[in-house]
């Protein structure tokens, strides 16, 4: 793969679905076959080893049709991770880097939710307070200021192209119409569907849910076996890649929206007191108020 002209490193929970959107419906983009390859990130959220970024950028390619459009992928993961800035760099050392932020703090229920009632990482009966302790990646991923740093360490000031959601979501026009010129489309004024902001969603058939991820737990159990070379062997494969895709889509029908629950005083509390500082060294960083941030609804 000689171009990757962008790459979307989130933030999570952070509208990265809905620039993705944006981006694919653009006549002159292709986009990853895949929502989130996580590919350059070599643990994940919670401190987990992810196994594909240490296959070949091959596989990375096979996301992607044999096409001259201009190629580009959005993954979360990608701002979490230490020494992804470094490998991305590597690979493509002129690719376009967008962020888009949200308030942290937003973030940091958003993911809960998310965590809690669709990924089922988090236990059911535990608190929101509660499952912070219990899971510090939660907090920790929506310490942005430290992560955007460590991209402005390896990629040229230019290169880099952050957004904050809210005021995307305020003029979706103008904000499309940047993203379309930071990475140097031609159409700039294409207009496309705005409507698919990604919301809280839960798992809505526990036995389809449980069903569908079968082939989840038999692949962790062969990796913890002699048939471990075999597994990343077929891991790679372009019918694995396909057959992960299906699951993908399968899961993501099996949901319904999530009417999220209120923050308590006591939650927005422990929020504001955290992120105070996080917000005030994220002004002086990029040199803008964010005082709407310092409080949440």
């Amino acid at each position: 793969m000689h171009d990757l002209r962008f790459i979307g490193i989130g933030a999570v929970k952070s509208g990265s679905s809905w620039m993705a959107s944006l981006l694919s419906q653009h006549p002159e983009v292709c986009m990853s076959s895949r929502k989130e390859i996580a590919y350059f990130n070599a643990f994940n959220f919670d401190g987990t080893e992810n196994k594909s970024s240490s296959y070949g950028l091959d596989y990375y390619s096979k996301f992607w049709s044999n096409t001259d459009k201009v190629k580009g992928e959005v993954s979360p993961q990608y701002f979490y991770d230490e020494g992804c800035p470094k490998r991305i760099k590597e690979a493509f050392p002129d690719t376009h880097i967008l962020i888009m932020l949200r308030n942290p703090k937003q973030v940091v229920y958003s993911h809960y939710l998310y965590e809690k009632f669709f990924n089922r990482s988090i236990e059911a009966s535990i608190s929101f307070i509660e499952a912070l302790n219990k899971n510090p990646f939660l907090l920790k991923s929506a310490l942005f200021s430290e992560q955007i740093k460590r991209y402005q360490k390896i990629f040229r000031k230019e290169k880099i192209h952050i957004y904050f959601l809210d005021e995307a979501l305020k003029n979706k026009s103008k904000f499309s119409k940047q993203l379309y010129a930071d990475i140097e489309l031609d159409k700039v004024d294409f207009e496309p569907d705005y409507s698919s902001v990604n919301e809280s969603k839960r798992v809505k058939s526990e036995f389809i849910n449980r069903l569908i991820r079968i082939p989840s737990s038999i692949k962790k159990q062969i990796e913890g076996s002699f048939l471990k070379g075999f597994m990343d062997q077929v891991m790679q494969a372009k019918f694995f890649i396909h057959l992960v895709r299906l699951r993908n889509s399968l899961l993501d029908r099996n949901v319904e929206r999530l009417s999220k629950p209120k923050l308590t005083l006591e939650e927005k509390n422990y929020l504001d007191n955290y992120f105070k500082k996080e917000i005030e060294d994220l002004e002086l960083l990029l040199g803008v108020d964010l005082s709407r941030w310092k409080t949440i609804d």
